[in-house]
């Protein structure tokens, strides 16, 4: 049984279970909103149904109040986008949330509490919703493979694409000279209508998630949106996109914007562009590139392209001509302004040009980096040193941990005894104890007796220790897997002790 059919189950012993595994995720790292909001309702309803220590009505309204404006505030922050904060209704409407879900958040927060019937049919129609807008998108079962299947989809796209217009230059060009052979171009398009079809299949299963996880770090690798060629890459200064490499994501972007829409690809798009080019300045300091910085080459083909999606779908002030900006540029700035390298010139460069308002407030900052990447190159040439590069950190092989094991092994048997760890001193320990107490009582068993019970009693505890200790994982076998997974795809029993939630407050010593 999967999560999601825990928290919706009708058993409350497994809304319970699920509502545990849940807080065992939050206790590990970051878990989605949705799932968050999931959880916090099942357990309002479970609480509800077992009204344990005299909950009163007026209690539980609270609860509930607070639990639907938790859900609603969480959800619909996630579209608070751009420098002006919009307002609730108009957000929610966006997600398609119901108009009412804000009128009880309102209500809940400002006015008078609704009532405890209204608030049980509020929550069990949030989680509806919530069951619709999330976990039925999820029920998909992304494999943990599915970046590779993105990358193989995508590239047998774009191959089918190009050998559809290498068939028809073909076709063109015999039937220029009467030898025009229709069956080239009937079995390239076949291979496109395939290559579409499996595209498009691929693009509907994914979630809108999705897009940021897989299908973009993808798109930004060498091979896809850079070519693998370097002689078909933009060049710098001036990183224009060159016509062709448009012309041939025309296709894939027209199949990826009727699902996702143009506003989330593109933005999207932008983000990680801005993130690969502009590594974080306070881990690696003012221009300073990290190991795994981008060539020359695959940098300016990435800003030639924030200047094709910038030029296409970037309006300044919002509305110009009829036509609304389908970007907002808020994210970019910040990212390069915070974060200066070697491209953030170029990218702030490209955003002057596209929008001339900005031109002037963006000037004294492109300058300022121009000045310094000059004074620094100055100083590496006057010491005779070579760019500056963090050094790469020291790999750690399977042998050398094995050998610093057999090591730390070696020294324990030093202090405790061959074949005897820190676990199996405290337990000869306690064995120790025992044997005091039960020779008081009885008579004394012979001295080799005594030697060969403790060794065979030693062995075993070796035994039983080496059987349940961690064993070395092969780097083949990792692989992705969805959030609370092991690599194999199973669910391990990650439930949240019930005692936890019981524990009661002591008040911190000053």
């Amino acid at each position: 049984m999967t999560v999601a059919d825990c928290l919706y189950s009708s058993d409350i012993s497994e809304r319970k279970r699920g509502v545990a595994i849940v807080k065992a995720w939050r206790a590990r790292g970051r878990v989605p909103v949705a799932i968050e909001a999931t959880a916090s309702l099942a357990e309002m309803c479970v609480a509800d149904h077992e009204q344990r220590h005299g909950v009163t009505i007026c209690q539980l309204q609270h609860m509930y109040a607070m639990a639907l404006i938790r859900f609603v505030n969480s959800i619909v922050d996630l579209e608070q986008k751009g420098v002006y904060a919009q307002s609730v209704a108009m957000l929610a409407g966006r997600i398609g949330m119901p108009a009412w879900f804000v009128e009880l958040r309102h209500a809940g927060t400002h006015e008078q509490l609704p009532s405890l019937a209204t608030l049980r049919s509020a929550c069990a129609q949030a989680l509806l919703w919530l069951r619709d807008y999330y976990w039925s998108k999820q029920v998909r079962r992304l494999p943990a493979d599915t970046m590779i299947q993105v990358r193989a989809v995508i590239a047998e796209y774009l191959s089918a694409c190009e050998t559809r217009q290498a068939s028809v230059a073909m076709v063109a060009s015999r039937s220029a000279k009467h030898s025009a052979n229709p069956s080239v171009l009937a079995a390239a398009e076949a291979t496109m209508e395939v290559a579409t079809a499996a595209l498009t299949a691929l693009v509907a299963r994914l979630h809108a998630d999705a897009v940021r996880l897989y299908v973009v770090p993808v798109l930004i690798e060498s091979g896809f949106l850079v070519p693998s060629e370097k002689r078909l890459r933009a060049k710098f200064p001036d990183c224009n996109l060159p016509p062709a490499l448009a012309d041939a994501w025309s296709a894939p972007f027209a199949v990826f914007t009727s699902s996702w829409g143009e506003t989330l690809l593109y933005e999207e798009l932008l983000a990680a562009m801005v993130s690969a080019l502009t590594p974080d300045s306070s881990e690696l300091g003012i221009f300073e590139s990290g190991d795994g910085a981008l060539s020359t080459s695959h940098a300016a083909t990435l800003v030639a392209w924030i200047r094709w999606i910038l030029e296409a779908h970037y309006v300044p002030n919002g509305t110009a001509g009829g036509k609304s900006s389908t970007v907002s540029i808020e994210d970019l700035l910040e990212g390069c302004l915070r974060n200066p390298s070697y491209y953030s010139r170029s990218v702030l460069r490209v955003v002057s040009d596209v929008d001339l308002a900005l031109k002037r407030d963006l000037k004294p900052f492109v300058e300022y980096m121009g000045k310094a990447l000059a004074a620094l190159v100055a100083d590496e040439a006057k010491a005779g040193a070579p760019p500056t590069n963090s050094k790469p950190l020291p790999t750690v092989s399977l042998k050398t941990l094995q050998e610093e094991e057999a090591l730390m092994q070696r020294r324990l048997d030093q202090l405790f005894g061959a074949g005897r760890g820190a676990s199996q001193i405290e337990s000869m320990d306690v064995d120790a104890s025992a044997n005091s107490i039960a020779t008081a009582t009885s008579a004394p068993e012979p001295r080799s007796a005594v030697n060969a019970t403790t060794a065979a009693a030693a062995k075993t505890h070796q035994t039983e220790a080496a059987a349940s200790r961690w064993s070395y994982v092969p780097e083949t076998a990792w692989a992705q897997c969805p959030i609370g997974a092991l690599c194999d795809g199973s669910i391990p029993a990650l439930e949240w002790p019930a005692w936890i939630d019981n524990v009661p407050l002591h008040a911190t010593p000053l």
